[in-house]
């Protein structure tokens, strides 16, 4: 019994030996860790901003509300997209398989491109109200209109 108790621990000390040093010896390759999700860039007042006057910085919101909307249609209410996901259901039919214009490989294509426009839709959106929300702040900070 003391005798095995004994070989395991010489065979565990062999083992740290053996395997230490290349444990030491093998480092990590630097990776990018980049965020999943959009992290949008903080907006700073300019100098030229915080010198213009109070009615100057409202025609500026005014300018931007239009640009605060987005004007493309909601998933369920593009007519694309209802034909895309046709076009992908009508593809896992076995008889119409055959016909070389019902291709479902189209409707993700496209699904795929309108999430993508969805996203730039939403970042330019967001881009807009973080202009706005600097321009209201400034306008705070002016005590304007008191």
């Amino acid at each position: 019994m003391k005798n095995t108790i004994l070989r395991y621990k010489n065979l565990l000390c062999l083992c740290l030996i053996l395997v230490w040093p290349s444990a030491n010896a093998l480092t990590m390759i630097p990776v990018p860790a980049e965020p999943i999700y959009f992290e949008p860039p903080v907006v700073e007042a300019t100098k030229e901003i915080a010198q213009q006057s109070c009615v100057e910085i409202d025609h500026a919101i005014r300018y931007l509300h239009p640009y605060k909307y987005s004007y493309k249609a909601d998933f369920y209410q593009d007519d694309a997209n209802k034909i895309a996901t046709a076009l992908i259901v009508f593809d896992s039919i076995p008889i119409l398989e055959s016909i070389p214009i019902i291709n479902g490989w189209y409707g993700f294509a496209y699904l795929g491109y309108s999430s993508l426009i969805e996203e730039k839709e939403q970042r330019r959106v967001l881009q807009v109200e973080q202009q706005i929300a600097m321009l209201q702040q400034i306008k705070a900070e002016k005590h304007c209109f008191e």
